[in-house]
């Protein structure tokens, strides 16, 4: 990728309308299954952890600090909430990644699954392929005039960002 100091370029951007999430099914080979009627996905915190190292001699009396241990934070999904459909339903249906349970009961069941974003910025769109699991599910609130909304996270099990573009 070329250097772009003191250049003037176009911008690029790609929108999220057509990504979506698929929650694999462990056989092998592994087949995918999108969730139904995801609305936002937000990232995680990509964080890392600072230890102090600061001592009584510290050099110009300032503290000193390395950097430690990295995590990834949940995910947020939010949807329409659809509690008959298998990908979102404790009852499941299909003969695939929902076929026990949908989101419901993979929270109910603390069940660890291979997961991937498939992003909207091409043809084939990038996938973003991680390990996870449904830390919490969330049906909004009921009213006269609205949609009912859910709200998912998924926490990554393992190391996220070498699947990062």
């Amino acid at each position: 990728m070329a250097d772009v100091s003191n250049t003037f370029y176009e911008g690029q951007a790609f929108v999220g309308y057509g990504t979506q999430w698929f929650v694999g099914d462990g056989a092998s080979p592994e087949t995918f299954e999108a969730v139904a009627d995801i609305e936002t996905i937000s990232f995680g915190e990509m964080s890392t952890s600072v230890v102090e190292k600061t001592h009584l001699r510290s050099p110009a009396a300032h503290r000193e600090k390395l950097a430690a241990i990295r995590d990834s934070g949940a995910f947020v999904m939010t949807g329409n909430w659809r509690p008959a459909h298998q990908s979102q339903s404790k009852a499941g249906g299909g003969t695939s990644a929902f076929a026990t349970g949908g989101l419901i009961a993979l929270w109910i069941n603390r069940t660890e699954r291979n997961m991937k974003l498939v992003l909207s910025d091409g043809t084939p769109g990038t996938e973003m392929p991680f390990r996870g699991v449904i830390t919490k599910f969330q049906p909004g609130q009921i009213g006269v005039n609205e949609k009912v909304p859910f709200t998912a996270e998924v926490t990554p099990l393992t190391d996220f960002s070498s699947n990062l573009p």
